[in-house]
C-alpha cells in the first residue's frame, strides 16, 4: 500500500481507516465471500497441509469435514469418513456422507468459476472477504516467525495456489478483497499458525486488504451522492475460551491443539 509504511507488529493499525475508495458510476455491485480457501497440500520446503491421500499436489484441495443431517442435524458423517471419501474417490466412502465426486472435489473452484461468470457481467467494485481464507488452519508457520516487512516464500505460494490462481480474470483482477481473520486464519483448533503474514500480504498484493484484526473502510460513490463505511471486526474472541479444557475441537485457546507453551507475544 502506498504512502502507508507496513506495520512493526500486527496490531500496529488496529482500529484504522484505511484511505477512502471512490467509486464512480450508478451501478453498485459488491461480492461476498467465506470459508473460501482450500487445502494446500506440498509448499516449498516440504511444509504440508494434507489430509488425505492425493492431497500432496498443489492446491487447493477440498477439506473433508463432517456432514450432518439437514433436518435432524444429528451427525451423518464424520471428518474421518469423509476424509476417506476424498482419498479413495469414493469407494470406501459410506452412502450417508452424500459425497458427489465432480461436486465435492471442485468446490472452492465451482464457486470461483461462478464468480469470475458474474463479474464479467457485474463488474463488483470490491468483494467483502469474512475470514476463513486457507483451510485448515491457516498460513503455514507460526505468527512471529517472519517480520511484518516480509511475505516468506510459503506464504506466497499458498496466496499463489489458493487466491491469486483461483480468483482471477475480467471483473475480479485488480479489486479489493476487503479481509477479516476467520478461526481457521487464527490456527482451527490452534491460535499461533502464521496469521500475521496475512496482514503483511497487503503490502505486497495489489487487492488483498487487510492492514489489522480490526480496521474500517470507507466508500464514498461519488455520483450517488452516498457514502459507506464497512467495519471489520475480528470475531474470534467467541473462539477464544479462558477455559483451557473448554470446547477442545474449537477452542483457538485450548490446551489440546496449542503446543505447551503456545504464545504470540513476540508479534506485540
Amino acid at each position: 500500500m502506498k504512502g502507508i509504511r507496513p506495520p512493526k507488529h500486527p496490531f500496529e493499525y488496529n482500529g484504522i481507516e484505511w484511505p477512502t475508495m471512490k467509486i464512480s458510476g450508478t451501478n453498485t455491485h459488491i461480492f461476498a465471500v467465506g470459508d473460501w480457501g482450500g487445502l494446500a497440500g506440498t509448499l516449498p520446503h516440504n511444509s504440508q497441509i494434507i489430509q488425505y491421500k492425493g492431497g500432496q499436489t498443489m492446491g487447493p484441495h477440498v477439506m473433508g469435514r463432517y456432514r450432518t443431517d439437514a433436518k435432524t442435524h444429528d451427525l451423518s458423517c464424520s471428518t474421518p469418513e469423509m476424509s476417506d471419501c476424498f482419498a479413495t474417490n469414493g469407494t470406501k466412502c459410506p452412502g450417508r456422507c452424500g459425497w458427489i465426486e465432480d461436486i465435492d472435489t471442485q468446490a472452492q473452484h465451482l464457486v470461483a468459476n461462478q464468480m469470475i461468470k458474474r463479474a464479467k457481467m457485474n463488474n463488483p467494485d470490491y468483494l467483502l472477504n469474512v475470514g476463513d481464507n486457507f483451510y485448515w488452519g491457516g498460513i503455514f508457520g507460526k505468527c512471529g516467525d517472519t517480520p511484518m516487512s516480509k511475505v516468506n516464500d510459503v506464504t506466497r505460494a499458498q496466496f499463489n495456489w489458493i487466491f491469486e490462481n483461483v480468483y482471477k480474470g475480467p471483473g475480479l483482477d485488480g479489486k479489493p478483497w476487503l479481509s477479516v481473520l476467520g478461526n481457521h486464519d487464527w490456527g482451527g483448533r490452534e491460535m499461533d499458525a502464521a496469521w500475521d503474514q496475512q496482514i503483511a500480504y497487503t503490502w505486497v498484493s495489489k487487492r488483498w486488504v487487510l492492514p489489522a484484526p480490526y480496521w474500517m473502510q470507507k466508500v464514498e460513490y461519488v455520483d450517488q451522492g452516498y457514502t459507506v463505511d464497512i467495519l471489520m471486526i475480528d470475531s474470534n474472541i467467541e473462539d477464544a475460551d479462558e477455559d483451557v479444557n473448554s470446547n477442545p475441537e474449537h477452542n483457538i485457546c485450548g490446551a489440546a491443539h496449542n503446543p505447551k507453551g503456545s504464545s504470540c507475544a513476540k508479534v506485540g
